[in-house]
């Protein structure tokens, strides 16, 4: 079946339609496959170090924050992008990084001032949206539909400068044929449960790893995409699946069932409009929009100032208090926060803070920060642990540069991941 291809459907009637892709477009993309996490962090300071514009996907916050802290023991000033960013800060990221690496950046802007290339390490939320170009590519192994959407973020635009050919490095275990469940877990113990279906990480491999040459493979654009995802999706997959993943699949299977019942029952009709007994047209946490293993909580920070409790970002924006309020938010697993801590001396202040938000906004919670240096870049603040009999405080850490970070006592202290 071609590729690219538009499907109509009507009432009984369905028909497929070829579409041509845009001319100059189609190339063939080597993969060469990494096998431990250092050696992806070499690839990525040596491509830095002749000059190149790099970008690391990680997928885990924690494991993008790791990576950002080994690079710059190394010397490098890499940029860290993320989903635990404060709305008025990713915005401000986004800025810089589409300056740094969009379709119009320049040799100068991609280029640090000793002459090394800037280095983006992000997780998924660069996958989509942002125009951005890379000279060279570094990606923890996922689904093969994802690869090939990374991919698309490697040599996009035509810059002159360029030199040699691109290239998509992925770090993942090697896909062969007698593994265990814990085949993709020991490489990744954090991304593991953001990717829970690793039968399809294990075919992505195989499917991508060339017979003849064990870490290389490639991918073909766009003539070569469908094969590529039917390898990964397609029927064939439950003979293809080793038996050490073979009940990841299956759980996989039985866990997209349920979700299409649970979407079955949310839907909404909208030839009713806003009334009751069209669905439940609600807060996204009472009517999920999404189904998620991990449901998510949004915090708001705020500073104290002048007495008041203040949201995190009224210095930095002019409108009114509600889309300041709407630019201090972050999002993160509702697993590990379920309840505010304000400090007693700012439960007042607080309380007057909140009786501006909506019922839209009666699900989220305050976070007060505290400046911890003089420069005001990073901040740190308390909550509540989720499901914990005995309430005990979650330590929270906000820096402008590395965004949200959680961490728990614990015998030897311990850190908290979030969501990716």
């Amino acid at each position: 079946m071609d590729y690219p291809l538009a499907t109509i459907r009507a009432t009984d009637v369905g028909r497929s339609i070829a579409v041509p892709g845009r001319p100059g477009r189609s190339r063939k993309l080597p993969v060469r496959f990494l096998r431990a996490l250092d050696e992806a962090l070499d690839e990525v300071a040596n491509a830095a170090g002749a000059g190149k514009a790099v970008l690391y996907i990680r997928n885990t916050v924690d494991d993008a924050l790791d990576a950002h802290a080994a690079l710059t023991t190394r010397g490098f000033d890499p940029l860290v992008f993320h989903a635990r960013f404060a709305l008025v800060d990713r915005l401000s990221i986004e800025r810089r990084i589409v300056e740094m690496f969009g379709k119009h950046s320049t040799p100068h802007d991609r280029r640090a001032n000793d002459n090394r290339g800037n280095v983006l390490i992000a997780t998924q939320v660069v996958e989509q949206s942002l125009d951005l170009d890379f000279d060279a590519l570094v990606t923890d192994l996922a689904p093969i539909d994802l690869l090939i959407q990374r991919a698309g973020r490697l040599w996009r635009h035509d810059h002159r400068d360029r030199e040699g050919r691109p290239e998509l490095l992925v770090v993942a275990p090697e896909p062969v044929d007698d593994v265990d469940e814990a085949w993709f877990g020991r490489v990744f113990p954090r991304g593991k449960y953001v990717y829970p279906d690793h039968a399809r990480l294990w075919l992505t491999a195989r499917t991508l790893q060339d017979s003849t040459a064990q870490d290389t493979g490639e991918i073909e654009s766009p003539g070569g995409m469908r094969s590529l995802v039917e390898a990964v999706y397609g029927d064939g997959v439950y003979d293809a699946t080793p038996d050490g993943l073979a009940g990841s699949l299956w759980d996989a299977e039985g866990k997209a069932g349920a979700e299409r019942g649970v979407a079955t029952a949310n839907v909404l009709d909208f030839t009713k409009g806003y009334v009751r007994d069209a669905g439940a047209w609600d807060s996204d946490v009472r009517t999920p929009t999404r189904l998620d293993d991990n449901p998510q909580v949004t915090l708001r920070l705020a500073r104290v100032v002048d007495g008041r409790v203040e949201p995190y970002a009224h210095d930095r924006v002019s409108e009114e208090p509600w889309r300041a309020w709407r630019l201090s938010e972050v999002t993160v697993s509702a697993r590990w926060i379920g309840g505010e801590a304000v400090p007693s001396e700012h439960g007042a202040a607080a309380q007057a803070a909140k009786a501006s938000w909506t019922r839209f906004d009666s699900d989220k919670l305050l976070v007060v920060l505290e400046p911890v240096d003089a420069a005001e870049q990073k901040w740190m603040g308390e909550a509540l642990f989720a499901d914990d009999a005995t309430p005990k405080r979650i330590q929270i850490s906000y820096d402008r540069e590395r965004g949200l970070e959680l961490s728990a006592d614990g015998p030897n202290g311990r850190h908290v991941p979030a969501n990716p």
